[in-house]
C-alpha cells in the first residue's frame, strides 16, 4: 500500500475509525490529548504508520533528536500512526492521531482511507476543538455534527446536534470525512470549545470533555480519575494569569456573562443513565445494517 507501512497483518473488524488531527483543530491539544488516551487506556497496539517523507515540510514539523538510555541518539519524525483494539466478541477500534499535513492532501487522503477501509472501517469518529469565546471558568462546551440520521438521533438525545453552518478555509478532517462519504462510510464530529487567551495552553478540561463524549458514543470506559485534579490545577493556574492583567480579568468576567446567558437556552449534556447508549448504539447499526442490505438488493 503505497505511503503507508504496516507493523502486522491487519484485522478486517475494526469497524469504527476515531480520528484526532493536530494543527488546525487541535485547540488546547484537546482531540489529540483525547485520542492518546484513549490509545493507552483501552489499550491499543500501533498497527500501521503513514510515511512522513511526502506529505511534511521539515522545516515547519521538525523532527526531534532524543537520546536513548545508552547515550545514543534516535531521530523521530512527524508520526501519523493508525492504532487497533478489537475486544474479544465484538467489532473493535481503529484508532488515528498525527499532525495535519502540509502538502499533497489528495494523495495523503487516499492513503489513509485506503487503510481504513483494509480494516473494515464503515464509520469514523473526529474529534476536534476550536479556540472560542469561552471562559476557562466554566464547563467545555461540545457540539456534534453529521449527516446520518442514525448517528443524529444519538447526537440529539444528547442535546449537543449542531447543523454544520461554516463557510471558509478548511482542514485536512474535513477533506478525509468528503472522501469518506464517497466511499459509503458514515461520520459523526465531535468539536470542542476552548478559551481562545489560552492558545498554547493543554487544556485537561477540553481532553475530558470529548473523552466523555466518545467514550459515551462507543460504550467503552476509559480510566477518568485523574481528571479533577489536573483541571483544577489547571484553573487555579489560569486564575493567577489572568489575574495579573486587568484587561484580561475584564474579559474574562464579560465571556463569563455571556456564556451564563446562553447557558438556559442551550440544552445540557445528559447526565450518566439518562441515556440509553447500548439501545442507541444497536439502532445505528441495525439502520446501517439495513443500508448495506438494501444496496445489495439493489
Amino acid at each position: 500500500m503505497d505511503h503507508v507501512e504496516f507493523d502486522r497483518e491487519p484485522p478486517a473488524n475494526l469497524t469504527t475509525l476515531v480520528m484526532a488531527f493536530g494543527g488546525w483543530i487541535d485547540a488546547g491539544q484537546a482531540p489529540t490529548g483525547a485520542l492518546r488516551h484513549l490509545v493507552r487506556d483501552l489499550p491499543a497496539t500501533r498497527l500501521a504508520w503513514i510515511d512522513p517523507e511526502q506529505f511534511f515540510v521539515f522545516t515547519q514539523e521538525r523532527p526531534e533528536v532524543r537520546l536513548r538510555p545508552d547515550g545514543e541518539r534516535d531521530i523521530h519524525w512527524p508520526r501519523s500512526e493508525f492504532f487497533a483494539w478489537h475486544p474479544n466478541g465484538r467489532d473493535g477500534l481503529l484508532l488515528f492521531c498525527g499532525p495535519e499535513p502540509h502538502q499533497k492532501w489528495r494523495t495523503y487522503t487516499k492513503a489513509f482511507l485506503d487503510v481504513a477501509e483494509r480494516c473494515g472501517v464503515r464509520r469514523i469518529v473526529s474529534l476536534g476543538a476550536l479556540l472560542a469565546g469561552a471562559p476557562h471558568t466554566r464547563p467545555i462546551r461540545v457540539t456534534g455534527r453529521t449527516s446520518d440520521p442514525a448517528w443524529r438521533s444519538v447526537l440529539e438525545a444528547w442535546g449537543i446536534y449542531h447543523r454544520p453552518s461554516y463557510e471558509g478555509p478548511t482542514g485536512i478532517s474535513t477533506v478525509v470525512l468528503d472522501a469518506a462519504d464517497r466511499r459509503g462510510m458514515t461520520h459523526l464530529g465531535l468539536m470542542g470549545q476552548a478559551p481562545h487567551y489560552l492558545q498554547n495552553n493543554e487544556n485537561p478540561a477540553a481532553i475530558q470533555a470529548l473523552l466523555t463524549y466518545v467514550a459515551r458514543l462507543l460504550n467503552v470506559s476509559p480510566d477518568m480519575s485523574h481528571f479533577a485534579e489536573a483541571i483544577q490545577d489547571f484553573r487555579t493556574q489560569c486564575d493567577r494569569e489572568v489575574a495579573r492583567n486587568r484587561a484580561t480579568r475584564e474579559h474574562v468576567q464579560q465571556l463569563e456573562q455571556q456564556y451564563d446567558a446562553t447557558a438556559g437556552e442551550e440544552r445540557q449534556p445528559l447526565p450518566d443513565g439518562e441515556l440509553d447508549s447500548e439501545k442507541l448504539m444497536q439502532d445505528l447499526q441495525d439502520f446501517l445494517r439495513g443500508q448495506r442490505e438494501g444496496g445489495e438488493a439493489g
